[in-house]
C-alpha cells in the first residue's frame, strides 16, 4: 500500500511562521505610526498653503480686500486671541477693517451703492493634533490681501510640534507663498 502525501504543516513550523511574522510587524509598527503623523503634518501644511493661494485669487477675481484670519469658536468672526491652530477664515473685507461686517459695505457692481454685507468665504477647522502655528506677520492673527493679488505686510506662518520646527509656510510682499520642511533630509528653511 502506499504511503499518503502530507499535506498542510506541521506545529512547529506554523510557530516559527507566526514569530516571523510578529518580529516583522512589531518592527514596522513604530514607521507606520510616524509615516501617519508626518502625512497629518504636510496634509495641515498643504491646507494652509492652499487657502492663503485661495484668498489671493479671491482678493484679485472680487476686487476687494479678501483677509485670512484666525477664526472664533463659531466660524462667525476672527478671534482676538488664540493661534491659527484653532482654525482660520477667509472672507471679503470691503470696507479694510479686518472684521467681518454684517451690515452693506461692499459695491458689487460700482455703482456707489453698497448692497452687500461681508461674505465668509470659507472656514477651516483642521485637525491640529498637537500642533501650534506662530506669526511673524505685522497683525499676528490675520492676513490680508489686496485687490492686485499683492498682501498687507509679508511673513511667515510656523508649524512647530513638541517645541521643534516643522514647516515654514512663507508670504511675500507679492502675495506669493511658498512652503518649506524643517529635518535632516530637508535642512533648515532660508529665510
Amino acid at each position: 500500500m502506499m504511503n499518503p502525501k502530507q499535506h498542510g504543516m506541521t506545529l512547529v513550523e506554523l510557530m516559527v511562521t507566526l514569530a516571523v511574522a510578529a518580529i516583522l510587524v512589531s518592527a514596522a509598527l513604530p514607521s507606520l505610526s510616524d509615516m501617519a503623523a508626518n502625512n497629518r503634518l504636510s496634509a495641515l501644511n498643504n491646507q494652509l498653503v492652499s487657502s492663503l493661494n485661495y484668498a489671493r485669487s479671491e482678493a484679485v477675481k472680487r476686487r476687494y480686500d479678501v483677509a485670512l484670519c484666525v477664526r472664533n469658536s463659531a466660524g462667525t468672526a476672527c478671534n482676538a486671541s488664540g493661534g491659527f491652530e484653532s482654525g482660520w477664515i477667509i472672507f471679503t473685507d470691503c470696507n479694510g477693517d479686518g472684521a467681518v461686517t454684517a451690515t452693506n459695505v461692499c459695491d458689487l457692481d460700482g455703482n456707489g451703492v453698497n448692497e452687500s454685507a461681508e461674505v465668509i468665504l470659507q472656514d477651516n477647522l483642521p485637525n491640529t493634533d498637537g500642533v501650534a502655528i506662530s506669526s511673524n506677520f505685522t497683525s499676528p492673527r490675520q492676513i490680508r490681501y489686496r485687490p492686485n493679488g499683492t498682501v498687507i505686510g509679508a511673513g511667515k506662518l510656523t508649524l512647530t510640534k513638541g517645541g521643534s520646527n516643522i514647516h515654514d509656510v512663507k508670504v511675500a510682499l507679492t502675495g506669493r507663498v511658498s512652503s518649506c520642511k524643517y529635518g535632516a533630509t530637508y535642512g533648515a528653511c532660508s529665510p
